[in-house]
């Protein structure tokens, strides 16, 4: 600005015209620099190659020192590693799509050298969304892995502090470490790492369900599929599985999917989806079905849990309606729901008292061959586990916690027992092992959500809430 009103000054004083001309090109190249620094710091900022190439080409151009370039420079060089690393992703990506899916060995080795190359590119700063993709298929062969080893798959579920935890200043003693690993701490800064198939805090519900999907064509092609939520009162369980009519949970979601599959797959098989659905509730079984129908005089009679000589789970006279679309079986969920055994306990204004059952039948007839496919998925929302000290219930409520970590006690050993590879399955310990044997190792299909607490006052609860999934993490079935 000084140098300009000096030129204007002498062209009023009758300098010679060379003199301001030269005046004038020291103005403009001036400009030109200043320009070119702008552009520079905002190439930085952003930091993308495309920006940062053409901001370095033309403050050279602009004559900026190698001083005032080396920044720029420095952010491009690496931004061309972190180019070179995900380059390197998607090779690996795309070498494990033609991967054997059939072979544990060649499976693991891809998962591997997805893995590895995935690290290196977060360590040199590459962003998680350019990454998306090869995340999604690191995770998909890490299943591959587990289904190809039998293994259950248990995805645990971290809710946000609540707002009485916020209120309380309660501390948040668990922290999200990649996408499968979590870890907590102590009063004492103890750490407690553990590891799943995936792990969310919170994830989405449509996050959720995505890693759940594929399942339902496997109770299409025959097999059985568990999905089960545990954790204490309070913990997310109902929300994870059912959600609200905003935010559908797993079971909703589920319905949607059965219903998508059958229309894709109608021009092959004829399909017919039968649903019901139970609680048990301390140690009775109640058909939700009957119990919310008003029309029936007569009471209902009494359920009753037997192995068919097929190995399959059957309950005598338990309520099964036939479901021609997904609205058929979502006004179902609903009645049922409608009728769970719910109260108040310290931990939660509305919590389940009893362990809630729904039971979907898929048979599948080949019109071409005639052959003919039973699947079931079984959505369990368990009741709340936790110290009767925590839940503060009282009188015939306590006795209604006893009943219920009476049967997460027998799920557990169970659990243990299936770990061990004993011979003998305590299965008959109690209803609702009875109703799940046929769910848990065998062939089927089986999915572990885990819901935690985040807050230090629940330490105790979401420190044995993880070590019981990852007790059941360790699960083979038969092959």
């Amino acid at each position: 600005e000084a140098l300009q009103a000096a030129i204007q000054r002498a062209r009023a004083t009758g300098v010679a015209a060379d003199l301001i001309a030269e005046a004038e090109a020291l103005v403009a190249a001036e400009a030109k620099r200043s320009s070119a620094r702008s552009a520079l710091a905002e190439a930085c900022a952003d930091g993308s190659r495309a920006v940062l190439e053409p901001a370095l080409e033309a403050a050279r151009s602009a004559g900026l020192g190698a001083e005032e370039l080396a920044g720029a420079e420095a952010k491009l060089r690496e931004e061309l590693e972190r180019e070179e690393f995900l380059a390197a992703v998607l090779r690996e990506l795309e070498a494990s799509k033609t991967v054997d899916m059939k072979s544990l060995d060649a499976v693991r080795d891809a998962k591997a050298r997805l893995g590895d190359a995935i690290a290196e590119a977060l360590e040199r700063g590459v962003k998680e969304s350019a990454l998306a993709e090869a995340e999604v298929r690191r995770k998909k062969l890490h299943n591959t892995v587990e289904d190809l080893k039998g293994s259950i798959r248990v995805f645990c579920r971290i809710r946000p502090l609540s707002r009485k935890e916020v209120d309380q200043n309660d501390a948040n003693i668990t922290k999200q470490i990649d996408a499968m690993t979590l870890h907590m701490w102590d009063e004492n800064q103890k750490e407690y790492p553990f590891q799943f198939d995936a792990v969310f805090t919170p994830g989405t519900q449509e996050q959720i369900f995505e890693d759940c999907k594929d399942l339902v064509q496997s109770a299409a092609d025959g097999y059985n599929v568990t999905l089960f939520a545990y954790g204490q009162t309070g913990a997310g369980k109902t929300f994870t599985m059912a959600g609200t009519p905003e935010m559908p949970g797993v079971s909703p979601r589920t319905i949607s999917e059965i219903f998508r599959v059958v229309e894709a797959g109608k021009s092959r098989f004829d399909f017919k989806v039968r649903g019901s659905m139970l609680e048990l509730h301390r140690q009775d079984l109640v058909d939700l079905l009957a119990k919310g129908d008003t029309t029936k005089k007569t009471r209902p009679r009494p359920l009753n849990v037997r192995m068919e000589k097929s190995g399959a789970v059957a309950i005598d006279n338990l309520t099964e309606e036939d479901c021609a679309c997904a609205e058929d079986l979502a006004n179902l969920l609903e009645r049922g729901n409608e009728q769970r055994t719910v109260a108040a306990t310290e931990m939660n204004s509305e919590s389940s008292r009893s362990h809630l059952i729904l039971i979907i039948r898929i048979v599948s007839t080949n019109k071409e061959t005639g052959e003919t496919l039973n699947g079931k998925i079984l959505i369990v929302d368990l009741a709340g586990s936790e110290r009767l000290k925590k839940s503060q219930t009282t009188a015939d409520m306590q006795k209604e916690s006893i009943e219920i970590n009476k049967s997460l006690t027998a799920l557990g050993d169970v659990i243990e027992a299936l770990t061990k590879g004993q011979k003998q399955i305590p299965y008959r310990n109690h209803k609702l092992t009875q109703l799940m044997q046929d769910s848990l190792g065998g062939t089927a299909k089986t999915l572990m959500f885990v819901n935690c607490s985040p807050a230090g006052s629940n330490f105790e609860e979401t420190l044995n809430s993880l070590k019981y999934a990852q007790r059941a993490k360790k699960i083979t079935n038969a092959r």
